[in-house]
């Protein structure tokens, strides 16, 4: 009997996959498919909040990544908090209520989030208080259900 070979599926591909079938995925995480795009964008990987010497309180940065988690508990003043994931690991946002109406679309729908803002630390505890907040498509088609609790 004759063989079929077929093309090797692209690993980009491999991701989208199995996120759309299990919300993950052991070969990579789909941001690092976009990694030179984001370094040529001049955001840095969330493991970079991590080193204080390197992220110290106040500095400045830009972080990207899937949104896993959305909340903006009544008792919050309007505040939002995102949790966002790259391929290095999270990055929690605080999001105030004056950016969250400005960048509303990225803050309610957009599945892979770009946030420009400062580091904020109270020991081992780091935040992004977001100056500016927006959206990209997620990579390869990647379906992401991120938990939204607004």
């Amino acid at each position: 009997p004759a063989q079929a070979f077929l093309p090797p599926v692209p690993a980009a591909v491999q991701v989208a996959q199995d996120y759309g079938a299990t919300g993950l995925s052991l070969k990579a995480h789909p941001v690092a498919f976009l990694r030179d795009t984001l370094a040529a964008m001049k955001i840095d990987p969330n493991a970079t909040l991590r080193d204080e010497n390197a992220c110290p309180r106040h500095r400045r940065v830009r972080v990207a990544g899937l949104v896993l988690m959305r909340q903006r508990p009544g008792t919050a003043s309007g505040v939002m908090f995102v949790t966002l994931e790259d391929e290095t690991g999270i990055a929690n946002l605080i999001v105030r209520p004056k950016i969250f109406e400005r960048d509303r679309r990225a803050a309610l729908h957009a599945p892979l989030v770009i946030a420009d803002g400062r580091v904020e630390r109270k020991g081992p505890v780091v935040h992004v208080l977001v100056s500016r907040l927006s959206g990209m498509p997620a990579p390869a088609d990647v379906a992401v259900r991120s938990r939204d609790f607004h």
